[in-house]
Order: structure tokens, then sequence, then C-alpha cells
């Protein structure tokens, strides 16, 4: 399902029915209108019961949930969407069990199925994005106690690098990754497949970011 810019009452109004749902994937499956995978031909019988679309050329049956997160699901579409709606606004995540009283969802092994399968295509469609434009790019040191030495070269901490778009008033899209060095050459291999080229980089100055070629410090 495609992110949008919503509310919780436009996503409650948008998706208030299973039929609403169906026809919201139908139209991110095929924009152009229904189109058979295996002879390209665009009419098709609709057989309800089992979600199904028969084209009307060569008889092939497509469902409309095959090759998505919600292939094969007993659960409904509604549930389905607002649980990604819901994993998806909350910065600080939300617990499977909160999520399946929330959603009435019978089971928590269905629960949890369903929230591996929503992370795992999040993860995906952004391992597929690249950070573009202006981009502020420093490392962070977590997990030490509070006691001992602060920031590069404390000991017992782990050493996260994280790059956000910065588009003016506000922060775009980010990344964030654990490195065993902020090095250039380990900074190169984290991050190369993941900026677009010719963005700007502005960092605090360490050297290891040298290994970007447009720096603004």
């Amino acid at each position: 399902m495609k992110q949008e810019s919503i509310n919780l009452i436009e996503f409650q109004n948008k998706f208030a029915t299973e039929e609403y749902c169906r026809d919201h994937l139908f139209r991110l499956r095929w924009p152009e209108g229904y189109s058979c995978p295996r002879c390209g031909n665009q009419q098709s019988y609709i057989l309800p019961k089992r979600c199904l679309y028969q084209c009307k050329r060569c008889g092939y049956q497509t469902s409309l949930t095959a090759g998505t997160v919600f292939h094969k699901t007993r659960t409904p579409l509604r549930k389905w969407f607002w649980m990604i709606f819901l994993m998806s606004r909350q910065k600080c995540g939300v617990s499977m069990l909160s999520l399946q009283q929330m959603l009435g969802i019978r089971s928590y092994k269905t629960t949890w199925v369903m929230g591996h399968k929503i992370r795992k295509a999040m993860a995906d469609r952004d391992a597929n994005y690249k950070l573009a434009g202006l981009i502020e790019m420093d490392d962070t040191y977590l997990g030490a106690p509070r006691t001992g030495k602060r920031g590069r070269g404390a000991g017992g901490k782990a050493k996260v690098v994280v790059a956000v778009e910065n588009r003016g008033n506000k922060a775009g899209f980010a990344t964030m990754c654990q490195v065993e060095q902020v090095s250039a050459e380990e900074l190169h291999h984290k991050f190369q497949g993941q900026l677009e080229p010719r963005c700007r980089i502005r960092t605090d100055g360490w050297k290891a970011y040298g290994v970007f070629e447009t720096i603004e410090s």
C-alpha cells in the first residue's frame, strides 16, 4: 500500500469497508485496468467468493493478493490496512499484543506473522530508496554507561552513523547503520548504494567523511 500523508479520520473514511480496501489494492496492482498475466487480455470475470479474476480469453485466474503480503490470508484486508497504518505512524514502535487487541485479531501468532511480513515489506522498500539533495550526516554512540569518555573513542559503545535528508524546515527520509569504525572505508561501504549521485553532504568535518565527493562542513 502506497504511503500517503493522511490522518486517522481520513484513513478511516477511505478504507471504511472491505470493498474499499479491495478497490484500492486493485488500482495499485492494475493502475491501467486489469491485464491478464498470461495473455495480456484486459477483460475478466470476477469470482467474488475466492477473490479471483478470470481472464475472458484464456481462462487464467489471478488472485488480487498474489505477490503481496496479503497472499492467502484469512484476515480481512481492512485489518491488514489498519495494521500497516498504525505500524508506519508509530515512531517508537507498537507491540503486536496491542495491535491484536486494537484490531480484534483472534490469534497472537497471526498478528505476529502479519507484523513480520509488514516489517519486511517496509525494509525491502527502504532498501531501494536513495537519499537525495542536501544530506546531514553524523555519528553517535549508544549503549555505554553514562560515566566515562563521551563521543568518538568512547569504549563499550555501539557506533551508529545517521544520514537524514534536509528539506529546509523539515527532515526527509533517513537511514542509519551500525559501524565498527567511523572510517572512510567503512562509510563508503555502508552508504555507497544509499545516496543519489550529486547529493550534497553536510558533516561536522570529521576526516572520514571526506570519502564523499561533496562536503559542506
